[in-house]
Parts: structure tokens; C-alpha cells; sequence
């Protein structure tokens, strides 16, 4: 279970400065379309320095989200190893913009054990292929700025109608391959999903994003099937799985977020 070479320190421009000391500059296309930050890239960045530091490929990390940060704010993350035994290792991630904690997060990197068990369930949606697939367009109503630098430069979203209840998507990286940090990444809009299923139009501001990685990502598209569970007292709770594009099942991906609704 190979970490990703780098790859996910060169697109979010990590820094190493000492022994579990990264920084990164938040760059527009790492924020949401108002210049703030970017909830898959807490995640994206937590995994990243997880993998690095720990020389291991993740098995899951959940991010807390505590305060947001802007565009051109230097992001300061401190890497503790917990425990580091014969496969895995137990991390600590704590994100801050001048000594303001922005996220905090813990997670878990492993190298593969040898003749394991491998298996997996559910089933993926049966879609048409993402180069048949429109794009995506968003419940909303108002038009998203794509001529704005936000995390949809860096990314491509396509619509998977499943004609059923599920809702789904495709994504993908726009000029890198798809790593473990890239699923979390593109993975951070489970709140919406819920809402839609609710039958209305809103958004939320994720409180936690968690990831659950599976086999190492071989695929250039994944599909994100949605799983919303519920939304009370102006809370949004859901999940989603993501598949590559020949139904392999990479990871799932978590979220609780604070509601808000578009008349």
C-alpha cells in the first residue's frame, strides 16, 4: 500500500520545515468560490502530510473543522506520530493560521499486510460513462462562477443520472492522477446531497469531513454515490462511496455540516 511520491505535496503546495512541521499557502484554487477555505482541502491536506510523515498510505483520517482561513493565509500543520507499530501507524494533525487552530484531525496510515482478505459491498450505480455525461450543474438558484479560481479549476464534475432515488456524480482531477488525498478532495459535497435529498436547495459548512480509503486508486474518474442519512435541527448528517470507473470500491466518505437553505 504505497503513500503517493509526492504527488499530493506538489498540487497543494506543502512545505516541510522540520520533523512534522508543513505549511502550505491557501491558494484560490483551494477555496470555495468566496476565497475561503475549502473543506476537501482540509481533508486532501490532512492526508498528504499524514502519508508523508509517516512514510505509509492512509487508512482513514477525520478532520474537525474549528475556523476557516482565506485565500493567501499560510496554513501551518503539525504532524505528531501517536504510535508507530510493525504496519500501522496511529497520527495527530493539528492545522493553524497564525496560532489560530483552523482544523484539527487524526488518522491512521498502514502498509498492506501480505494474503489479507479483500472484499467489498454494495453495488455501483449503473450509469452512463463520464465521457457521455453533461456537467455538472448544482441545485442552486443562482449561477456558479466558474470563471472564478476555486477547487473547480483544479477539478471536473460531470452529472450521473442513476434513474432511481440514488444521487451521483462523476469527478476527477483535471491534470493529476487520482491519489488518496485527491478522493477526499473531491468527495466534500455530501451536505448538499442531503439537502437535495430533502427536497430542497441549500448547502453546509461541514463541521467534520472523514475519509475511509480503500485499495490505492487506479482509475482516473471515480463516481461519488451519495448516501444521504438525515437532516434534523438544522444538521445534516451523510455519506457517500466512491467507485473508479470500472466499479471498484476505493473509499467512503463522511460528513456533518450546518444546514443552510436558498428559497
Amino acid at each position: 500500500m504505497p503513500a503517493t511520491d509526492g504527488l499530493d505535496i506538489a498540487w497543494l503546495g506543502l512545505d516541510r520545515h522540520d520533523e512534522g512541521r508543513w505549511s502550505f499557502e491557501l491558494t484560490p484554487p483551494l477555496t470555495r468560490f468566496d476565497g475561503k477555505l475549502y473543506g476537501g482541502t482540509g481533508i486532501a491536506a490532512t492526508v498528504a502530510t499524514l502519508e508523508a510523515e509517516s512514510g505509509r498510505a492512509a487508512l482513514y483520517a477525520t478532520v474537525q473543522f474549528a475556523a476557516s482561513a482565506d485565500v493567501g493565509d499560510r496554513v501551518d500543520c503539525h504532524v505528531e506520530v501517536l504510535a508507530a507499530g510493525k504496519r500501522t501507524s496511529q497520527l495527530r494533525m493539528t492545522a493553524t493560521v497564525n496560532d489560530r487552530v483552523v482544523l484539527a484531525a487524526i488518522g491512521a496510515t498502514a502498509d498492506d499486510r501480505a494474503e489479507a482478505i479483500s472484499a467489498q459491498f454494495g453495488t455501483m450505480p449503473d450509469v452512463p460513462p463520464p465521457e457521455e455525461a453533461g456537467p455538472w450543474r448544482p441545485r442552486v438558484p443562482f449561477p456558479i462562477p466558474r470563471d472564478v479560481p476555486s477547487w473547480l479549476t483544479i477539478s471536473d464534475l460531470r452529472d450521473a443520472p442513476t434513474g432511481d432515488h440514488r444521487q451521483a456524480m462523476w469527478a476527477r482531477m483535471r491534470d493529476m492522477p487520482m491519489t488518496r488525498s485527491a478522493l477526499g478532495f473531491l468527495a466534500d459535497m455530501v451536505p448538499s446531497a442531503v439537502i437535495n435529498a430533502a427536497g430542497r436547495q441549500g448547502g453546509g459548512t461541514s463541521l467534520d469531513n472523514a475519509m475511509r480509503f480503500g485499495p490505492l486508486p487506479d482509475t482516473e474518474w471515480i463516481l461519488v454515490d451519495f448516501d444521504p442519512y438525515l437532516a434534523s435541527g438544522g444538521y445534516a448528517h451523510g455519506a457517500a462511496r466512491l467507485w473508479s470507473s470500472d466499479g471498484v470500491l476505493l473509499g467512503v466518505a463522511s460528513q456533518t455540516a450546518s444546514v443552510f437553505l436558498f428559497d
